[in-house]
């Protein structure tokens, strides 16, 4: 794969996505603290950042195959900086939805525009090439909490963390800017009544809940491990950041080997494996009750987590190169309703037996996520033939 400079100007753009993902976690404790916010309302929060999240990745991956990606891009990194910003000086609860809306909507836009684009620049090697992508997801998401950690001791003030951040999507808007985009070819006109249609595809069906449940189980993960360990476990406000560090070190690391193993043992086999060892860690960490054993396990999960996403989206963009921008919109819109939800549930739960218990919101869904990978393994082992099928087809 040859490597050009919109490469790494879309790696600095997963790195803003997932430095703006991981840095909202660490601050919900100072949220509860600050504003009084109960578990319930800390999951509205993630209801609203993916609702938007949803509505913008959608629209975007589908109007992009019309329009050109590179508009939205430009759009999604200024909706997340001015989000960001704008979090800085919030002064209640009305003004810090408002700003995670922007937040989620940039964030939308970014993650699904960006996995786009690589599936129609990474060749042949698409899963090799998503992998790279996500794995600057986790360099910028295992900065997040460190940098929040910076903020609110060095500079004694949590807000200042989010300043920080908001630098990356500026810098990322203008050093893509420039950049020209060179149209993909393809075979056949994108009709907007053919969107509809590319759900009716089994293996996308299959595809659509696996990663509403992917997605539901990491933003879970994301938004709530800080106040799990402080409120179950009893550990300090820097441990409970350092351990969704190691949470997303897990998942960088991850995302490197996984993008190439993939290419070596086929994206199915990969899928049934990477499913089935986060639901076995997620389980472990349920049932330990020591602080050490379950930051290791917190660590493993993401290892497991980590390419599932990618995974998926190479599978799609070989099978479907024709429909790159509407595949991906639709998926990462499913991620987004998953992202929404589950995280939403977590908290709700939480409020009503008790944020352990709540834990089981990202179990069950990690469990349900394997029997899907196995049902699309089953699938694909059937549809040997599938490469540049259309999806328009019947598809049954």
């Amino acid at each position: 794969m040859t490597f050009t400079k919109t490469h790494f100007v879309g790696y600095l753009g997963y790195i803003s996505i997932g430095l703006t993902n991981s840095i909202i976690g660490p601050a919900i404790p100072y949220l509860i603290n600050e504003f009084g916010m109960n578990f319930s309302l800390i999951g509205t929060l993630f209801f609203i950042q993916f609702t938007f999240y949803f509505t913008s990745v959608l629209t975007a991956g589908v109007a992009s195959d019309f329009f050109g990606k590179k508009p939205f891009l430009l759009i999604g990194a200024s909706l997340m900086a001015a989000g960001l910003i704008g979090l800085v000086f919030s002064k209640n609860e009305s003004t810090i939805f408002l700003f995670i809306a922007f937040i989620g909507a940039g964030f939308g836009i970014l993650d699904g525009g960006l996995n786009s684009l690589f599936i129609d620049i990474s060749g042949e090697q698409k899963g090799f090439g998503l992998g790279l992508l996500h794995m600057f997801f986790g360099i910028g998401a295992l900065s997040g909490p460190l940098i929040f950690s910076l903020a609110s001791k060095t500079f004694l003030n949590w807000r200042f963390a989010f300043l920080i951040a908001s630098c990356i999507p500026i810098l990322f808007f203008a050093l893509f800017f420039p950049i020209r985009l060179l149209k993909v070819k393809s075979n056949e006109n994108m009709r907007i009544s053919d969107v509809t249609i590319l759900v009716k595809n089994n293996i996308i069906v299959q595809f659509i809940f696996l990663l509403f449940a992917y997605v539901g189980v990491e933003q879970a993960i994301a938004g709530w491990l800080p106040t799990y360990l402080i409120k179950i476990l009893n550990v300090s406000y820097s441990t409970g950041s350092f351990t969704l560090s190691l949470f997303f070190i897990g998942l960088t690391i991850g995302r490197l080997l996984i993008g190439l193993i993939s290419e070596k043992i086929g994206y199915s086999n990969t899928l049934l494996t990477l499913s089935l060892g986060a639901s076995i860690f997620l389980l472990l960490i349920f049932i330990s009750n020591s602080v050490n054993p379950i930051i290791i396990f917190f660590m493993l999960s993401g290892f497991f987590l980590s390419g599932i996403f990618p995974t998926v989206m190479a599978l799609v963009g070989s099978i479907f190169p024709k429909y790159s921008g509407s595949l991906s919109g639709i998926l990462t819109a499913a991620g987004g309703i998953g992202g929404m939800l589950l995280p939403f549930g977590m908290g709700v739960v939480s409020d009503y037996a008790g944020l352990k218990q709540g834990l089981f919101v990202p179990i069950l869904a990690s469990i349900t996520m394997f029997f899907l990978a196995v049902l699309s393994f089953g699938y694909l082992k059937g549809h040997k033939g599938i490469a540049g099928m259309n999806p328009l087809d019947d598809g049954s």
